[in-house]
């Protein structure tokens, strides 16, 4: 599964609109790659080990960032 968009909304907003890795400014909606601000939703514990899709098992990552995860593209 993934994050519903109110989750993502959630995240975004706990994170202050900026990526918890390196603090680049986020755009709210953006989520392609190539565009200023882009960011995804990314899960502190995975589902596959026992995370849950919940605001609390996320945080919000630039592409960039999000790209240099361990499991970054794995399902």
């Amino acid at each position: 599964m993934g994050f519903s968009s109110e989750t993502r909304q959630k995240i975004f907003d706990n994170a202050g609109g900026r990526c918890e890795k390196c603090g680049k400014l986020l755009s709210r909606n953006n989520y392609l790659p190539g565009e200023r601000g882009a960011w995804h939703a990314h899960h502190k514990t995975s589902v596959a080990s026992g995370g849950t899709d919940a605001a609390s098992n996320g945080k919000a990552l630039c592409l960039d960032c999000h790209q240099e995860t361990y499991t970054y593209g794995k399902h």
